[in-house]
């Protein structure tokens, strides 16, 4: 299992380095191992950033959450391992939802670690 919180901080770290005038902050959602980082400017959420695992990649309601976040004006970008990056690409695709950004981790220059333990 990965150490999504790991793979989080990674982002964040290159979000605001990227950056220096954006914000941000995470929710882990730790029954599903993932997590959401919000990205603010000047105090305004502008983007939602779902960063997937290996085992909630594939969960039902994944792009209707991820939609939600759109619909309501944000920019959006899923972070998924390697191995789901194509699968969530053609499953965006196939429920007509364009303007999402899919990124692999390796795309991202992230290394993600097993859970310790």
């Amino acid at each position: 299992m990965i150490d999504i919180e790991d793979v989080i901080l990674q982002r964040i770290e290159q979000i605001e380095e990227d950056d220096d005038e954006l914000e941000t902050d995470y929710e882990l959602i730790a029954p599903d191992n993932r997590g959401v980082i919000t990205v603010t400017y000047d105090l305004l959420p502008i983007g939602a950033e779902f960063v997937e695992s290996d085992l909630s990649w594939s969960r039902e309601d994944a792009v209707e959450e991820y939609s939600f976040a759109a619909d309501e004006g944000l920019y959006v970008a899923v972070i998924v391992p390697n191995d789901a990056f194509l699968s969530v690409k053609e499953r965006l695709l196939r429920k007509g939802r364009m303007g999402i950004d899919v990124y692999s981790y390796e795309s991202l220059g992230i290394l993600s670690t097993p859970m310790a333990g």
